[in-house]
């Protein structure tokens, strides 16, 4: 795969974050599918690093959204909270 530009792995986060999956970011920054499916698997490299990163963000986004509503009273983010917490527990063991 050629090496993506400095933009092109600006807009893979980004697209990364907004859940597109593979197939569409491919199609939305112009670069073939199998390339990036790879680049993005490997660790080694700057697309894993952006794609994994964009994930990330928007995940610890919808978590801190879970847990301000879950302080304020809200039983199905409550449940969710508490299953993260579960969750990260059993990853700490």
């Amino acid at each position: 795969m050629r090496k993506l530009s400095p933009d092109l792995l600006k807009d893979l986060e980004e697209f990364a974050s907004l859940m597109f999956s593979l197939e569409e970011i491919s199609l939305i920054i112009e670069t073939d599918l199998n390339d990036l499916r790879q680049a993005v698997h490997d660790p080694g490299s700057d697309a894993y690093k952006a794609f994994r990163k964009g994930r990330l963000q928007r995940e610890a986004e919808v978590r801190n959204s879970i847990f301000t509503l879950a302080k304020n009273g809200s039983s199905p983010a409550q449940l969710s909270a508490l299953k993260l917490i579960e969750n990260a527990k059993m990853d700490d063991v």
